[in-house]
């Protein structure tokens, strides 16, 4: 007796293909710190390991706005830029609610107004949006699409988890900019004060002041030059110093 069960169970023939595609992800993460091509190529994984799934899109979140990546890349990006603007479709459903959205036939499909037509004109029969989620937080939407209807009606085991995927490396890569940025600010801080420390000195010892005096008039031809006290102070340092 067959089990029931079976046909949710994703093709074998595709674990390996994503196995060996995985394999390429850790490289990908070593090779480059471009957020964009990174989370870019993770989704791809899908498109790679499943011959069922034509294409995909990849949709982020930036300043709360939605913006497609490497959109000369990717097929279906007019289609996508029409969800933005109008504010409706599958990809701004996952990005309110943080939930799946699949379609198993677009010519059957009624929501969101125009879009089926537009996506079946785009010679689209069926699609998965799943969330790229990282915590509570909704990053963006790799969307899958399919040429052939009802691809994605049991579930697309492969896409979640390139969904996960592509979330993961984008908070990881993320964290590691902010930290980086952390780092060049607290560099820069440092570096400003000992340039303000060294022309602090400078101006103790050529006019006799104190250090809140020589700081003091650092800080007014700083105002009345409009300039900021970094570039003031290296300035003074950089002048020949009489011996």
């Amino acid at each position: 007796m067959q089990d029931e069960r079976s046909p949710r169970s994703p093709k074998l023939e595709s674990v390996p293909d994503l196995v060996a595609s995985l394999g390429q992800l850790r490289g990908l993460l070593l090779d480059t710190d471009a957020i964009d091509e990174i989370v870019w190529e993770t989704a791809m994984l899908a498109v790679h390991a499943d011959d069922k799934v034509d294409a995909c899109g990849v949709t982020l979140l930036r300043d709360g706005e939605p913006v497609s990546l490497l959109r000369l890349s990717s097929r279906h990006t007019v289609l996508e830029d029409s969800q933005y603007a109008k504010g409706t479709g599958p990809v701004m459903d996952v990005i309110r609610t943080g939930k799946p959205v699949v379609v198993s036939s677009m010519r059957s499909e009624q929501r969101w107004g125009d879009y089926s037509t537009d996506a079946s004109g785009d010679g689209i029969a069926s699609i998965a949006a799943l969330p790229m989620i990282a915590g509570d937080e909704v990053l963006g939407v790799v969307t899958l699409y399919s040429e052939a209807e009802g691809t994605f009606d049991n579930g697309h085991v492969l896409g979640t988890l390139v969904a996960d995927l592509a979330a993961a490396g984008m908070w990881c890569l993320l964290k590691h900019a902010d930290k980086e940025k952390l780092t060049g600010e607290l560099q820069q801080a440092l570096s400003s004060r000992e340039v303000i420390d060294q022309a602090k000195g400078i101006l103790m010892a050529r006019e006799g002041l104190s250090a809140d005096e020589a700081f003091a008039l650092l800080r007014k031809t700083s105002q009345h030059s409009n300039t900021k006290l970094r570039t003031v102070a290296e300035r003074l340092v950089a002048q020949p110093q009489k011996a």
